[in-house]
This record gives C-alpha cells, sequence and structure tokens, in this order.
C-alpha cells in the first residue's frame, strides 16, 4: 500500500472474560501500525470482570494507539455495532467480535483487497474450531457472497452512508440482513477474506448452542423478524415464504406420487434447489448438504413458522 490508511476497530463485548486477554493479546500482535488505529469497546455492562480489564489495558497502551475508547452503554449487537459507525474515523471500519483470533497479518491483506478494489465493500474471514470441538464446518475463502459474519469484517465507510446502519431490532443475524441489504441496495461486492480467523468457543458454548437454537429461532428471532418486517431486505421476505412453503412442497409430491402422477413427486427436489445450490457450490457436495440439513433447513424452518406463528396470533386478536 503507498499509503497505509487511518482505520476504526470496534469491539462489541459482554462478559467475555475469558477470551478477553487473549482478544487484546491479538490486538497488540497486529501487523498494522498501531498509530493509525482507532479502537471503539462498546461494554454492555459485563458483570464479570471485562470492563475493569479494558479501562487497564486501556490505561497501559492508550498512548500507542491514534486513539482508544470504551463505551459503557445498554445495548444489543446491531446497536453497539451502530455506536461504532457513529464514532468511526478513516475510511474503513473493522468489526472485531470479542471471540475471535485472526493471523497477526490478515487485516493488512483485506486492506490491500479494498485498496486495490474500489468495487469491494467489504471483506469479511469466515470460521476456523479448535478440533477438538469436533465442529463439522469447512470455511469459505476468497469467494463472492452475499453476506458475511461480522466476526473480523471490514467496511468500507461509503458502504455506511449508502445503507446506512444496522437492524437494531435483530438480537442476531444483523450482519446477514445487513449484508443483503448492501447487495441489494449497491454495487459494492462482498467477499470471503483469504484467510479464516479462530472462533473460541468452549465445550460448553458449543452443546448450549445446539440445544437452544431452534427455541431460540422460533421464539425470539421469529418475533424480530415480524417487528422488523417492512423493512427487512426483499431476500430474507422470500426466504421467509421459501421455508414456509418447503414442507407443503414435500406434501404435494407424496400426494402426487399415491395418485400415480409419479411426474409431480420431484416438485421438493427443485424446490429444495435455491437453498441448497449455493452451499453445495461453496463448500462441495457432502460438506454444503451436512451444513444445510443440520443449519440451514431447521433454522429457516423454525425462524419461519414463528413468524407464521406470530403473524396468525396477532391476526386474530383483531
Amino acid at each position: 500500500m503507498e499509503k497505509t490508511p487511518l482505520i476504526t476497530i470496534g469491539i462489541p463485548v459482554r462478559n467475555r472474560f475469558q477470551y478477553v486477554g487473549d482478544l487484546l493479546r491479538a490486538i497488540e500482535d497486529l501487523d498494522y501500525p498501531k498509530e493509525k488505529i482507532k479502537l471503539i469497546f462498546v461494554d454492555d455492562f459485563s458483570t464479570d470482570g471485562t470492563y475493569e480489564a479494558l479501562v487497564k489495558w486501556k490505561n497501559e497502551v492508550e498512548e500507542k494507539y491514534y486513539k482508544v475508547v470504551l463505551i459503557r452503554e445498554r445495548t444489543n449487537i446491531p446497536q453497539a455495532r451502530n455506536l461504532c459507525v457513529k464514532n468511526m474515523e478513516g475510511d474503513y471500519l473493522l468489526f472485531w467480535d470479542s471471540d475471535v483470533i485472526p493471523p497477526k497479518d490478515l487485516l493488512n491483506e483485506m486492506i490491500s483487497i479494498m485498496e486495490g478494489n474500489p468495487s469491494i465493500g467489504m471483506v469479511g474471514a469466515d470460521y476456523e474450531y479448535d478440533p477438538s470441538l469436533k465442529v463439522r464446518y469447512k470455511p469459505i475463502v476468497n469467494r463472492e457472497t452475499h453476506a458475511v459474519y461480522m466476526g473480523f469484517t471490514l467496511i468500507r465507510r461509503e458502504v455506511f452512508d449508502a445503507v446506512g446502519f444496522f437492524e437494531e431490532n435483530l438480537s442476531v443475524g444483523e450482519d446477514t440482513e445487513f449484508g443483503i441489504r448492501v447487495v441489494e441496495k449497491t454495487d459494492y461486492k462482498i467477499v470471503w477474506a483469504p484467510r479464516p480467523v479462530l472462533h473460541l468457543k468452549s465445550p460448553s458454548d458449543v452443546k448450549r448452542r445446539r440445544r437452544t437454537w431452534m427455541a431460540y429461532n422460533f421464539r425470539v428471532r421469529a418475533e424480530e423478524y415480524y417487528k422488523s418486517f417492512t423493512r427487512l431486505p426483499r431476500f430474507l421476505k422470500i426466504r421467509l415464504a421459501y421455508y414456509i412453503g418447503l414442507p407443503w412442497a414435500f406434501v404435494l409430491s407424496l400426494a402426487t406420487f399415491i395418485l400415480g402422477v409419479q411426474i409431480l413427486a420431484i416438485t421438493p427436489l427443485i424446490y429444495l434447489a435455491p437453498s441448497l445450490y449455493p452451499l453445495v457450490k461453496s463448500r462441495g457436495l457432502k460438506e454444503g448438504i451436512i451444513m444445510w440439513l443440520t443449519f440451514n433447513l431447521p433454522t429457516g424452518l423454525s425462524i419461519s413458522y414463528g413468524f407464521l406463528f406470530i403473524a396468525s396470533k396477532r391476526l386474530l386478536r383483531k
């Protein structure tokens, strides 16, 4: 790079004391000039010593950086991200989640990609996990996409100028909604970074997520989608309708098979293609099918039918 740009790193955090030491060491180890980094930590009133650890670290290293800002405010994740956007300086904002450890030179690579291609608005790193967790997940690298995780993602200032802030009604999934909005409303491309980042998780985190994910989608995320429906990108609205219709495609297939109209029995295969093909294309046949069956399908069904349940209840009350 001819000129090293000033960047802002935004880090939402709440009760991450078990990871905050690793996080702060990773920040210090970044292969990027510290005087070109503004750090913003948004702490949602941590109660486990996280905030105190950040204050101590800030006092020790503040003079090395362009700025170190600690914001303590009651927020959900998208609200915290929006505070980072509102307080950013420089041409780029890097969102860095508090349970993510990147290769120390990855930020430089991502900025080089952005500086070399003005049509790219976002570069996001996919995740990898400690092998001991036995998480079946194959990270994607160097591919164009419609959305990325915000765990370690670099975004141009102009992207925010074009599409605005994160949707604050969403407790999770704000990254997907934002990315889809960028694709639908701008000409900017979104790409996966050249390498993944380490996503820190304990075995108990993994087990808890698997156990509660479906119920959370049905009860909480569906309610958030309902409240935000008019502002959701077109793609997410279509996806809600798609998963509502999915079981009925199988019912239709079974009925036509019983009635002897075998040709219509392939209806589910045709219906599955729009959601299954992108995963198979990006992750390969085996990994794509496994991810669709274990994550995309249950997530899509639970959110969509939760949305339908909530909409029906509201309609009956009128």
